[in-house]
């Protein structure tokens, strides 16, 4: 202990006494491990904590695909048929998520709801932490009206009082009894996909209908899990749902078959962090090479600063030191380098994960913290990166030339072949590694900038939106809510600086939107083959959105139930159905053939509404007042969107609400945001992995820069006599700066060119996050190439400028 305490003043004393390499050093060294630590964080809640299920490992998710849908929902009767005709399947279960109002008690607010089967806390392995779930007898139709709170939700809004257990609560203005509180991490498995944003708060009992247990319900709206039996297997699973899809295909080909049906499951972790596993794995990958980045910068460093110290490690050793404490004084000094940088990397962690986390949207991102297990991870980190660049320095010192460093005069040590050859590997090694950062960050930043040049067919710019819900209790009638809706706009309509407003079922790129089986006019019956995806609006919506009119009319307020039923189209719907006609003034037909006709008025340009890139299917729009002719009932919840000149559209907010209140205390208005924060949500993905890489290969450039800078420095200072010589025997200085400009383009090219082999063999692990770019780019390796060299170029100019301005005369004077 008192031989390391000694080794520890030591070091601390030899970094007092060089203020600037340790200052350089610690910067460098933090800049590393604060930007793993932070990512760390992220990747251990997203990706390595386990989900909140019991036995996660035997829980697996089940899904639909049909024409033009690789993967969607699923029903009751679909759910049933599995459980009975697959042996893997112990017990199943399905919901449906949604929102309610719930009154009373205090301010109005719109909460995520779960619909869900009596089965679902079994399967997922959960209980709660007071009350009791649903019963099988409670999950049916016209069943009990029951309700559970989150935890949340609970102490929120009921302050954790426990004998909110059988008190009645308002729910769309129906009274629900409390029967149970969940535990505090308990979510569905979709509140960590899409819907993730607005996790659900409550759960009801799903209590399908009788007719959504037929096999020709025709309905979709539904999610399931299913928990295999001791020794099955998701691949058992997969086969047997196979072989159930095919009876289905036969028992029913008039629905099942002319769709393309089939279902399939997915392990849970694969459902809900899949998708992004591998932009968080690129992002991780990419902070490990600007930590070692950052290491090789400081190993380099360090092997400066050991030939500086030749002449005293060699003093040392001739008096008696052993060998192995002069190597463990040295490896001292690096750990007491990492434990500073720890703690500054620690800090800055923490302010890059505030940072980030406000730019990200990603399942269970927001519970990243600097915690303990991060703290532990910074620590080990520190430990390791020790190793990393302070071992090369310590073995060098074991093997000093005593006689070179003790001889008369030496005031100076002459750099030996073997350090030069590390610190030009050192030199390679950073600038490959930053080539290989540059690579993947001019992809993304390509990917980026295509996103961005995407016709989305609508215009966010100064549009306010908002979620608005009524309940059926106290507004039954279509007529209700048409009134409701009808006074909403015309207040709405009338705020200072609105120019248009309107209502629309489902927000594009917010929400996801399905599709409708339809029958077209003249043309032969295809089953369930024709169908396209149903919107409901009013006027004024396709006006705030910037929707743009190519054919007939918009939607207006004109369009209501007792007048002619009518509706507008996108291109795709035009093309697909009526390619060679003029699509205003057809008539198609929503579903069975008892239902009306519905007459074309409209075009409109394609809008993208279920992803950036996702192909734009048939779409058609109802008027809002006449749905209910089509569907047999009013929709009830709706966004709000509203365009306005006001410079930050959520300023609406608060006027908005106050309409609600004055039309109905119990509407709330819910999740007010842009139409231009929807859009950047849904490049969330690829904006986390491109702007992280984009920071990262410009803190990686600077590094590798700084690197080729030192060693070059220190090289003109070691061979100052050297270039004495030569200028004294008529060099003239433009040829001694042309030579030491080409020692640091050998050693920047070299690095360039294995870096762009990596970035090559390394680029195909991102192709699922590009878009409108290849992964090996000719034009992205060419640029980052140029790049690499102009910054080495710059980084070798200035040390050659100082060698050729070497006075040959003071060179030789001080030899």
């Amino acid at each position: 202990m008192d031989t390391l305490l000694q080794d520890l003043r030591y070091g601390l004393r030899g970094l007092w006494n060089a203020p600037g390499f340790a200052v350089i050093a610690v910067l460098t060294l933090a800049i590393g491990l604060g930007t793993n630590t932070a990512i760390f964080s992220v990747m251990d809640k997203v990706l390595l904590a386990p989900l909140p299920f019991g036995e996660p490992e035997t829980l697996v998710t089940l899904h639909n695909r049909w024409k033009g849908f690789d993967r969607t929902w699923i029903n009751p009767f679909e759910v049933r048929s599995y459980e009975e005709r697959c042996p893997s399947i112990a017990r199943a279960a399905y919901w449906q998520v949604g929102f309610r109002n719930l009154t009373g008690d205090s301010e109005a607010v719109r909460v995520g709801a779960g619909f869900v089967s009596a089965s679902t806390f079994e399967v997922l392995g959960v209980r709660p932490a007071l009350g009791r779930t649903f019963t099988s007898a409670e999950d049916v139709a016209n069943g009990p009206k029951l309700v559970l709170l989150s935890h949340a939700l609970w102490q929120g809004r009921y302050a954790g009082d426990p004998s909110v257990i059988g008190r009645k609560v308002a729910i769309d203005a129906e009274p629900h009894e409390v029967i149970g509180v969940m535990q505090p991490d308990f979510v569905l498995p979709t509140d960590l996909g899409e819907d993730a944003a607005d996790p659900t708060q409550i759960w009801l009992p799903r209590a399908p209908d009788p007719e959504e247990l037929t096999a020709d319900n025709g309905g979709h709206s539904d999610n399931a899990a299913v928990r295999l039996r001791p020794g099955a297997t998701l691949a058992q699973l997969n086969g047997e749902l196979a072989g159930a899809s095919a009876a289905l295909r036969q028992n029913y080909p008039d629905y099942y078959k002319e769709m393309g049906f089939s279902t399939f499951a997915l392990q849970i972790d694969d459902d809900v962090v899949g998708p992004y596993r591998q932009a968080v794995g690129l992002v991780s990958g990419a902070v490990v090479l600007l930590l070692l980045i950052s290491c090789a910068n400081v190993a380099n460093l360090l092997l400066v600063r050991a030939e500086g110290r030749q002449r005293e490690l060699a003093v040392r050793l001739a008096i008696g030191a052993p060998r192995r404490r002069v190597a463990r004084q040295l490896l001292t000094e690096g750990l007491i380098l990492a434990a500073i940088s720890a703690a500054l990397g620690a800090l800055l962690a923490h302010v890059a994960l505030r940072a980030l986390l406000g730019t990200i949207h990603i399942p269970r991102v927001a519970a990243a913290a600097i915690d303990t297990r991060a703290l532990g991870f910074a620590a080990a980190l520190s430990v390791t990166t020790t190793l990393i660049f302070a071992l090369a320095p310590a073995l060098h010192a074991l093997r000093p030339q005593l006689s070179e460093s003790l001889k008369e005069g030496g005031t100076r040590a002459i750099g030996s072949a073997s350090s030069r050859r590390w610190r030009d590997v050192l030199v390679v090694a950073e600038t490959a590694f930053a080539v290989v950062l540059a690579v993947g960050a001019g992809l993304m930043a390509r990917t980026l900038a295509n996103l961005g040049r995407i016709d989305l067919g609508l215009e966010p710019k100064g549009v306010f939106t908002a979620r608005v819900s009524l309940p059926a209790t106290s507004y039954e009638k279509p007529e209700s809510v048409a009134a409701f809706y009808d006074g909403l706009l015309r207040e709405v309509r009338a705020l200072p600086g609105v120019s248009h407003a309107g209502l629309l079922r489902s927000l594009p790129l917010g929400q996801t939107i399905g599709d409708w089986g339809l029958a077209i006019e003249g043309q032969e019956a295809m089953g369930h083959g024709p169908a396209g995806d149903w919107q409901v609006a009013t006027g004024g919506a396709a006006e705030a959105l910037g929707e743009r009119l190519l054919e007939g009319r918009p939607l207006s307020d004109a369009d209501v139930a007792d007048a002619p039923l009518v509706a507008v189209i996108n291109s795709a719907m035009a093309r697909r159905f009526w390619p060679d006609l003029d699509p205003i003034g057809r008539r198609f037909r929503q579903g069975s053939p008892e239902r009306p006709w519905i007459t074309v008025v409209g075009v409109v340009g394609d809008v993208r509404h279920n992803g950036l890139t996702g192909v734009v299917k048939p779409k058609f729009y109802r008027p809002a007042a006449q749905f209910h002719l089509s569907s047999g009932n009013p929709t009830r919840n709706m966004n709000l969107v509203v365009k306005t000149t006001a410079a930050d559209p959520l300023a609406l907010a608060a006027p908005v609400r106050g309409i609600l209140t004055r039309l109905d205390p119990g509407v709330p208005l819910a999740n007010p945001r842009t139409m231009a924060d929807v859009v950047a949500a849904s490049k969330s993905t690829p904006r986390f992995a491109g702007h992280l890489l984009g920071l990262f290969a410009t803190l990686a450039l600077a590094l590798a820069a700084v690197g080729v800078y030192g060693v070059l420095s220190y090289a003109v200072s070691e061979r100052t006599p050297e270039i004495g010589v030569r200028m004294a025997l008529g060099a003239r200085p433009g040829v001694v700066q042309r030579l030491v400009v080409a020692e640091g383009a050998a050693r920047v090219g070299m690095g360039v060119a294995i870096g762009g082999l990596l970035a090559f063999g390394l680029a195909r692990l991102m192709a699922s996050l590009l878009y409108g770019v290849p992964a090996r780019d000719p034009g992205t390796f060419a640029a980052v190439a140029s790049l690499l060299a102009m910054v080495g170029l710059l980084a070798t100019w200035l040390p050659a400028r100082r060698a050729a301005r070497v006075d040959p005369m003071a060179a030789l004077r001080h030899e």
